[in-house]
């Protein structure tokens, strides 16, 4: 059996009675690893950068042996982010599974009788499908800033393939579903990360003051010549200091990324806004700079975004529109800025949006609720935009989701997660010698991005230039003069409506680019 490798920054895959057909999009020193496969039983595309040539050959061949066990037992074997489309030639049929959480869905549309697959909105315009915005989708995205259970997305017609499931496609495209299972270990677990990082040997660390990215650095032999870290940030900023700190003490390759200037800042804005589709936020801009300029192009990026699945963040007893307060847009904002039509639904937020989570995001407490909120709203819908938007230049592993990790902790009686638990026996396990970082953090005053004093300068200015350019491709959504204004107002007193306002520019960027494209003779 034979794979053939591909660095990828996007796919389309188009599936209908005529058959399977797939479209890969290249580019020079950017992108992440898709895999082609093609037998006489099965046509297969694999997009990951967690697995290796050994593990998803193995996969492949017990597939042909025995396709239904082998895809009923997908999640005690394969962890990680990843995505995997089977076309079945003799009953023309298309299987997709992708990571037990969906971090990797894609996104689909039918166009034509026939379903298109796409991995982010950086080739949408090739589609040459119109944009139309979903009202209920565009309400909870601004509300959460990305899509959550049960909403819907922001764009008539487009979802993503959820994660938990086999998703069975017939040649009339029809779709079933089946939920497939993993078997949580009921030994005493003992952590590791290792077995996690080896799908490549050259491995670039992010380095922080954050609990996950210690515990990823404690997997990390001192002196491991294939290993470089690094970070990104304001010099003085407590991640900073602290990843320089451990890379110096691991005696690791250490470099460090500066922030954006203003020019850099539109420049990695437009790239943010035109590869998410407008729904991943441009407070990234510094971490693609990082990711682009900073991570050589045979590296692959160790991220530690995923550890907080296994953290409790509330108490017990916490009030849970309390708790979720800090995953929602302040209320102001969008009472002060969505046009008349969206008034509705301001007057009931958030309780409509904490109710909703209750009822599709069970516990038997709040701390529970906002576990699994987590993992299966938060983890696809707000890391599943940056994890698309990262990949698009560098092949990203995610640690914290292999099999192995999950089947050891998911399924751990709550209290283990208070406190950092599960991170400090990892790091106690590994390297004893970073417990001081983890139990005495470095801290400053100083944040990484440091947007308050950025927004107040030229950062600033260059935000209120593009929100005025852009706006009007949302001008059914919100009242542009007072979304400007609230730009100009954050100039002079910076706070939470500065994320707010990346959210907008990102989808005003994005559907103003679709927009006049369509359209290239339509005037503003």
């Amino acid at each position: 059996m034979k794979l053939e490798k591909h660095s990828i920054t996007n796919f389309h895959i188009s599936f209908d009675k005529n058959g399977f057909d797939v479209q890969l999009f290249k580019a020079a020193s950017r992108g992440s690893n898709l895999y082609t496969f093609s037998s006489e039983l099965f046509e297969i595309v694999w997009y990951s950068s967690d697995h290796d040539e050994e593990k998803i050959l193995s996969f492949i061949k017990n597939l042909h042996d025995d396709s239904y066990k082998t895809l009923e037992n997908t999640y005690n074997d394969l962890g990680g982010v990843f995505e995997v489309f089977i076309y079945d030639k003799k009953n023309y049929k298309l299987l997709i599974i992708n990571d037990l959480y969906g971090v990797n869905g894609s996104f689909c549309l039918t166009n034509k009788k026939q379903l298109k697959f796409f991995l982010n909105f950086q080739n949408f315009i090739e589609m040459q499908v119109p944009l139309q915005f979903d009202e209920v989708g565009v309400q909870a995205h601004f509300a959460f800033g990305y899509q959550v259970k049960p909403f819907s997305l922001p764009y008539k017609g487009i979802s993503r393939i959820e994660g938990g499931n086999l998703h069975i496609f017939d040649s009339n495209l029809d779709h079933a579903t089946k939920k497939l299972p993993i078997k949580f270990s009921t030994e005493e677990p003992s952590f590791s990360l290792k077995d996690a990082t080896r799908s490549t040997g050259k491995l670039f660390f992010g380095a922080t003051a954050g609990k996950d990215s210690l515990a990823l650095l404690s997997q990390v032999s001192t002196g491991d010549l294939h290993i470089k870290t690094g970070n990104f940030g304001n010099v003085y900023a407590a991640d900073v200091i602290q990843g320089k700190e451990i890379a110096v003490k691991l005696d690791v390759s250490y470099e460090h990324t500066t922030l954006c200037d203003e020019n850099e800042f539109e420049h990695y804005a437009t790239e943010i806004a035109n590869v998410s589709g407008g729904l991943g936020t441009i407070s990234y801009v510094d971490m693609l700079k990082f990711v682009d300029q900073g991570i050589p192009n045979d590296y692959s990026y160790v991220m530690g975004e995923a550890g907080e699945c296994v953290r409790m963040f509330f108490p017990e007893n916490s009030n849970l529109a309390k708790a979720m307060h800090n995953y929602l847009t302040p209320k102001e904002f969008l009472e002060n800025s969505f046009s008349v039509d969206y008034q509705e639904f301001v007057k009931a937020y958030p309780e409509n949006i904490s109710t909703e989570i209750t009822k599709n995001y069970k516990g038997d407490s709040n701390a529970e609720i906002l576990v699994n909120f987590y993992r299966k709203g938060r983890l696809p819908g707000n890391f599943g935009n940056r994890h698309k938007l990262l990949s698009a230049y560098r092949n990203k592993i995610t640690p914290f989701l292999h099999e192995d990790f999950i089947k050891q902790t998911h399924n751990l009686p709550y209290k283990r997660y208070e406190h950092d638990q599960i991170h400090e026996q990892i790091i106690y396990e590994s390297n004893q010698d970073l417990l001081h970082f983890f139990r005495n953090p470095i801290k400053s005053d100083v944040s990484v991005q440091d947007w308050n004093h950025r927004i107040s300068n030229e950062i600033g200015v260059k935000l209120y230039e593009l929100l005025k350019k852009h706006i009007d491709a949302l001008k059914t959504v919100f009242d542009t003069k007072k979304v400007l204004a609230l730009a100009k107002k954050q100039q002079k007193s910076p706070n939470r409506g500065v994320y707010f306002l990346f959210r907008i520019v990102s989808m005003a960027i994005f559907v103003d680019n679709i927009n006049n494209a369509v359209a290239p003779c339509e005037k503003r």
